[in-house]
């Protein structure tokens, strides 16, 4: 089977402050070597349970989350900004799977929540429901007939994500105790239930049709509503297949028949 694993730097084990994820401060690096020792902990939890997969992991951070020299040899790095892009490639893949995911914007004691950008999204919604970076991507997965089956990340995550997707399996390295403060598992023992979990997941994949996890779909037609911080234009230039409002000077509401042509991410 092929699999997908979507990563970021909020949500690995001992990470809690934004100057943690920015490549200009100190601890950037140390930050980064956690989430590529939890990634290579899914990378073999993957392989555990299917011994003939294909693993893809994407670096999803904006100023990147991985240490490539580092990673499992066994996994293909992509950058998020590659033109090997998974968002066009679904049908090649049997799962999707979120490692070092952070919350939502405005989840409450969720350390680092935001939703994109922290410094200009108050909110995003899919058909009225708010969504952050991770129920975007399991909705385009969903769209496509992918099942998201795993997340890892803080308390805060794994909860958003369990209110997505029934019997999606999480495991939390952190508990949220404030924007930015919580309290931490050990880098090892973050690894390893990393590991133990996702080949549960995977293993899950061909188990009783009834128990595997159903991908996340929303209902057509599909409505995409913004919310920023400080007052926005909607895009000037057309959207072919997208209708676009500007509902006050903080929101604008995109509206189609196909997911696809939302601009999601």
């Amino acid at each position: 089977m092929q699999y997908a694993i979507m990563t970021d730097l909020e949500g690995p084990a001992g990470v809690e402050r934004f100057s943690q994820t920015r490549n200009y401060e100190p601890f950037y690096v140390v930050s980064m070597r956690q989430l590529t020792k939890e990634v290579n902990a899914a990378v073999a939890g993957i392989f555990d349970a299917d011994a003939e997969a294909v693993v893809h992991v994407v670096d999803g951070h904006g100023s990147g989350g991985i240490i490539k020299e580092e990673m499992d040899q066994r996994a293909l790095y992509i950058r998020r900004d590659q033109p090997i892009n998974i968002y066009e490639h679904w049908h090649t893949y049997h799962a999707f799977m979120y490692v070092g995911q952070h919350a939502m914007a405005c989840t409450p004691n969720a350390p680092l929540a935001h939703t994109g950008s922290s410094k200009h999204i108050v909110y995003k919604r899919i058909n009225g429901v708010c969504v952050g970076e991770f129920g975007i991507g399991a909705a385009k997965a969903g769209y496509h007939g992918v099942p998201t089956i795993f997340l890892s990340g803080d308390d805060k995550a794994c909860a958003e994500a369990s209110t997505l997707i029934a019997g999606i399996f999480t495991v939390a390295t952190k508990w949220g105790k404030g924007w930015q403060k919580a309290r931490h598992l050990s880098s090892d023992e973050a690894c390893r239930r990393i590991r133990q979990t996702i080949a549960e997941a995977c293993r899950s994949l061909t188990g009783p049709v009834a128990q595997r996890i159903k991908p996340l779909r929303f209902d057509p037609p599909y409505s995409y509503e913004v919310r920023y911080i400080r007052p926005t234009k909607a895009p000037q230039r057309p959207l072919p297949g997208v209708r676009v409002d500007q509902l006050d000077a903080y929101t604008v509401l995109y509206r189609a028949d196909d997911l696809d042509l939302l601009p999601l991410i």
